[in-house]
């Protein structure tokens, strides 16, 4: 019997890039929920709530909030409403906590304290800071590969970065690239990732840096705003400077410029702490259909080349 992959395994075996396959967001909501009125984590499950039910009203006042991503947390040891913000849109990103009486309290979000250098207020009380939160996506009803490579991370990561900062998490974009992780405060993704990981990301995180053959991109690069296109093609361009100049600490490089020479074409600048600037091109082309997720109809991806590594002297 001829045997398919999966569409982790597809992009595995295509040796398909991971960097820059991440859409753009500069704010993530993270909130508690088994979503139990909906018979759990279904396909779409933060899109079904936003239509109807208990969750309908609590993410249409967090929808406000421009370039937001909304999703659903939870761990299968716990039943609370933790609720936690990432400001990713700021030279430090920061990540803040509430623990939630009734999910009435997001209505008392005060939105306008969602801002750089601003803590979020909710009925009136300054959220808690903390300082990491990893958050697993473990949703199989959205494709089976999130559950298959995500569930065995969420429980390596649980045993070396500890159960209080670990979360699965409905869907988050490339479950072909399943197991795939979001780290915060810096809302940094990661893809194709195995329990042998856990550690690595865990222990580098703690540090500074990043995992960066692991590495698919972030939700913002400060406050600019980009297109999907032009955000990924930033993703890519920033792991490839970071490979060839061997800046693996997260703050070693900053966002600095972007220009559009051509057709799906971008020259893309980083610099670093010193004031040195690094700058790459990229070449953005859309592959042959291929599949993007188990029982889907093939489609064409974005495969970015990355050449012409420059620097600038400070």
């Amino acid at each position: 019997m001829e045997q398919t992959l999966t569409c982790a395994d597809a992009a595995r075996d295509l040796n398909e890039s991971i960097a820059g396959s991440v859409k753009p967001a500069d704010i993530f909501f993270l909130i508690e929920t088994n979503a139990t009125e909906y018979g759990g984590w279904g396909k779409g499950i933060v899109k079904t709530a936003k239509q109807s039910g208990e969750f309908e009203h609590y993410i249409k006042h967090l929808s406000q909030v421009p370039n937001a991503k909304i999703l659903f947390i939870r761990r299968p040891q716990t039943n609370a409403k933790n609720v936690y913000i990432a400001v990713t849109n700021q030279a430090d990103p920061k990540l803040y906590h509430a623990l939630l009486d009734d999910y009435a309290d997001l209505l008392q979000l005060d939105l306008s304290t969602i801002a750089p250098d601003t803590t979020p207020q909710i009925n009136g009380q300054a959220m808690t800071t903390v300082d990491e939160l990893y958050a697993v996506c473990t949703n199989g009803k959205h494709d089976p590969c999130c559950s298959t490579f995500g569930i065995p991370v969420y429980n390596a990561l649980r045993e070396h970065a500890g159960d209080e900062v670990v979360w699965q998490v409905t869907h988050i974009g490339g479950h072909r690239l399943a197991a795939t992780l979001i780290a915060f405060p810096q809302g940094i993704y990661y893809g194709q990732l195995d329990p042998f990981n856990a550690e690595e990301i865990a222990t580098n995180h703690k540090a500074g840096y990043l995992v960066n053959y692991k590495y698919r991109g972030r939700g913002s690069y400060g406050t600019q705003s980009f297109d999907e296109m032009t955000h990924k093609a930033i993703s890519a361009a920033e792991s490839h400077i970071r490979e060839t100049a061997k800046k693996y600490a997260i703050a070693s490089l900053t966002f600095d410029s972007v220009e559009s020479i051509g057709e799906m074409q971008w020259r893309v600048g980083f610099v670093d702490t010193n004031g040195q600037t690094y700058q790459a091109t990229v070449e953005t082309r859309m592959s042959e259909p291929r599949p993007s997720s188990c029982n889907a109809v093939p489609k064409p991806m974005p495969i970015h080349t990355v050449s012409t590594y420059e620097t600038a002297n400070a």
